[in-house]
This record gives structure tokens, sequence and C-alpha cells, in this order.
């Protein structure tokens, strides 16, 4: 999605937060089926969630604008991949934040 910044950089920042407040429960946005996402990039992405572990997600499959960008751009997403992929990550969402759910119970 043309981001100005990489996974490893992501990493970072979340590393810098988790030093400062070990505790801190982390949120984040995230599209699947962006024009041109591949299954490849989606599992680096399914990853990199799970490996943060995040509390929250906010989820949503792109859906094209009229007039925009991104709904001219070559290599869209089939519907039906979209909402496998969303599926897939709200799995992990869940499975994460219950995690950090239990682990925090108690503190």
């Amino acid at each position: 999605m043309d981001r100005g910044y990489t996974a490893e950089r992501y990493r970072r920042i979340v590393d810098n937060i988790r030093r400062a407040m070990p505790n801190a429960g982390l949120s984040a946005d995230a599209i699947v089926g962006f024009p041109g996402e591949t299954e490849e990039q989606f599992q680096r992405t399914l990853q990199l969630v799970e490996e943060i572990g995040f509390l929250t997600v906010n989820l949503a499959a792109y859906s094209p604008r009229p007039n925009t960008l991104a709904a001219q751009r070559p290599n869209q997403v089939p519907e039906e991949d979209k909402k496998r992929r969303l599926q897939q990550l709200k799995d992990v969402v869940q499975r994460c934040s219950l995690e950090q759910s239990r682990r925090m119970r108690g503190q």
C-alpha cells in the first residue's frame, strides 16, 4: 500500500514500546486484499500480527472507490480471496487477543 515504513522498522518501534512499557496493549489497523497483494505478502502480514501479539486490530477488506488510483491498479485481488484472508487474519487476532488478556489477568 505504499507505506513509508518496513516490517523491520515496525518491529523496532514495538520493541521500544515494550521495553518502556512491558504490559502495553498494542492495537493496529489492517486492510487485506489491496491491489497487488500476493499470498506471500499476506502470509508475512499474518506472521507479523502473530509475532507482535496485538490486543486489537481494526480489520477491513479493501474495496475499490470510484476515481481513485488504487481502483485503477492492476492485479485486483478477487473477492473470495479477500474474504478468506480477512477471516484468517481475524482468527489470528482473536487468538492473540485472548493470549494477551490471559497474561494480563491479575496484574
